[in-house]
């Protein structure tokens, strides 16, 4: 029998990441890497990347290689349930046989959702939702596994999707955003060429940055790690924080785009090593439900806010971040040291130009719609992880207080 009197989550499970192809024009292998999944015809799921080239040239790419192409551009932030199907309908009806994925998160968990709707008879992809109730351990066993090959190609250095085990979808009638978990979602390959990713506009660069920080931090603050993620997340942390204002301001900054792609992903890959997330992502996923707002910004002004309500529960966590983030802890208390890490994340955001709270204001969040956002976190996977025990009153006072 597992003792499940003493540790809350005796047994930590990790997850498989794909392989990945790092480094300054790893893109143009494209086409042999689609030749050596004998990929004949790929479905390009993106959002366009519209005033980049990006996607006509790794279309270019494919068909010299031989390998014929399908693109499903109508992809959007925090991708939705009916755009999953309508790529899924693309892929079908076109016969194709891979996907590839350029773009973000959203551009990668559409492809990761074509391939679950292909392995399942094309059923919608809320069906493949995860919940703690009903206990989606259960449920994940009657699906089949996803077979057909996939390779990510990142353009941001942010969501670290391209090499986890899960998508994120908004299911537009219900007003929530889902996990989906299902069998060998992950993708083949993942590829992160920094000169991809150093077109991104300013401000998304910024976002982005934000949401890598919320992996790095987050994943370490859970309840739900494993031994083998907390090294590389404070890493992720320490070279985000070194690394995001130059990164912003000037895209063409190599090593702090090199370091910003590096960081993204590794937060991506500990969460696949066993680690999970907790309040700020867990709001921030329903915030973006109910207002389309971007995910990495949802997640960016929310973190002081959130982590302030976990800050009791784990301040020695929160000493370890400050550490990673450059601050000297010595001859502080842990109550001081812990502080520290907040004084150093209010100040990247104020760099970023980014404010805390104030959600009405900045993503136009409706105040009748903060209990359906907190009933939707309370039975999602965040708040299992998240450091301090869920209560609802306190967290919708949390979302009211920073309205």
């Amino acid at each position: 029998m597992i003792n499940k009197n003493i540790f809350e989550f005796p047994i930590i499970y990790t997850n498989a990441i794909p392989k990945i192809a790092f480094g300054w024009g790893a893109h143009e292998t494209v086409g042999d890497e689609a030749k050596a999944l004998n990929i004949k015809k790929a479905l390009i799921t993106t959002t366009g990347l519209k005033g980049t080239g990006i996607v006509d040239q790794i279309k270019s790419i494919l068909n010299y290689a031989g390998i014929a192409t399908e693109v499903f551009d109508k992809v959007t932030s925090n991708v939705k349930d009916y755009e999953i199907m309508a790529a899924y309908k693309v892929f079908k009806e076109s016969g194709c046989d891979g996907v590839i994925s350029v773009g973000g998160g959203s551009s990668h968990d559409c492809g990761k959702g074509v391939r679950v709707l292909a392995a399942n008879e094309g059923k919608e992809i809320s069906n493949f939702a995860a919940f703690i109730n009903p206990p989606w351990m259960e449920k994940v066993k009657t699906y089949k596994p996803c077979t057909v090959p996939h390779i990510a190609v990142n353009t941001t250095a942010g969501t670290g999707a391209e090499v986890t085990s899960i998508a994120t979808v908004t299911n537009t009638r219900l007003r929530t955003k889902e996990i989906v978990i299902v069998p060998n979602i992950c993708p083949t390959l993942a590829i992160d060429d920094p000169l991809l990713i150093r077109l991104m506009p300013q401000k998304y660069t910024a976002w982005t940055g934000c949401d890598a920080l919320a992996h790095g931090f987050e994943a370490y603050l859970t309840k739900v790690q494993g031994p083998y993620a907390s090294g590389m997340l404070l890493k992720a942390v320490q070279l985000i924080a070194e690394n995001l204002r130059e990164f912003t301001y000037n895209r063409m900054n190599n090593v702090a785009c090199e370091r910003m792609c590096a960081a993204a992903t590794m937060g991506g890959i500990a969460i696949g090593f066993g680690a999970g997330a907790g309040i700020v992502h867990g709001l921030g996923h329903q915030i973006g439900a109910v207002t389309d707002c971007h995910h990495g910004f949802a997640n960016a002004i929310m973190t002081i806010p959130g982590e302030r309500y976990n800050q009791a529960a784990c301040p020695e966590k929160f000493a370890d971040l400050a550490r990673a983030m450059g601050v000297d802890t010595r001859n502080m208390t842990l109550p001081q040291a812990s502080d520290k890490w907040f004084e150093e994340v209010e100040r990247l955001l104020k760099d970023l130009g980014i404010r805390s709270g104030h959600l009405h204001e900045q993503v136009g969040l409706d105040k009748k719609d903060i209990p359906h956002i907190v009933k939707v976190y309370s039975n999602d996977f965040p708040v299992q992880g998240n450091p301090r025990e869920f209560n609802y009153e306190e967290v919708v006072k949390l979302l009211e207080d920073n309205y």
